[in-house]
């Protein structure tokens, strides 16, 4: 059974259970605190230190963004970057670029702008999702990756470019 069976699986089986948690790792007081300090287990998804997904809103987002992709040209097999930190949003967009047939291209958060246009050249990547993060790094190399034919931004406004 392919991987994105099993979301939907699970998101029949299980809708409304949590199955993602995002910690609140903007606190002001940080200092020497374990995640487990962070009440993972508590039923309060409105705590001040965490966000929750569950299993039917993991599915339809993974499905939304599948769709779109879609509807924007994306074939099977063609190459779909992830710049993102690691947050709640990140599988869900994983998982609907799977759903869509593309291949997943990870990128990891620490490269510099020079190493993300080699890995996005490497890997004939078609499109890239990014976040607010990357927008200083990918300004720097947007002329220089003609085959990035789409950008998604994964966040509040938008880039200039």
């Amino acid at each position: 059974m392919p991987i994105t069976e099993f979301l939907s699986r699970n998101a029949a089986l299980y809708g409304n259970e949590i199955c993602l948690t995002e910690i609140n790792l903007d606190l002001q007081e940080r200092h020497n605190v374990i995640w487990r300090e962070y009440e993972l287990i508590e039923n309060n998804p409105a705590g001040e230190y965490r966000r929750d997904m569950t299993w039917r809103v993991f599915d339809e987002k993974a499905n939304r963004m599948a769709n779109l992709l879609i509807k924007r040209g994306i074939k099977k097999g063609e190459k779909i970057a992830i710049l993102l930190m690691n947050c709640l949003e990140w599988l869900p967009i994983y998982f609907g670029i799977l759903k869509a047939g593309a291949i997943a291209v990870p990128l990891n958060f620490r490269y510099t702008a020079e190493e993300i246009r080699y890995c996005l050249d490497l890997s004939d990547t078609v499109a890239l999702v990014f976040g607010p993060e990357f927008i200083g790094r990918l300004e720097n190399i947007y002329d220089q990756i003609p085959k990035v034919r789409m950008l998604f931004f994964a966040g509040e406004g938008r880039p200039s470019f």
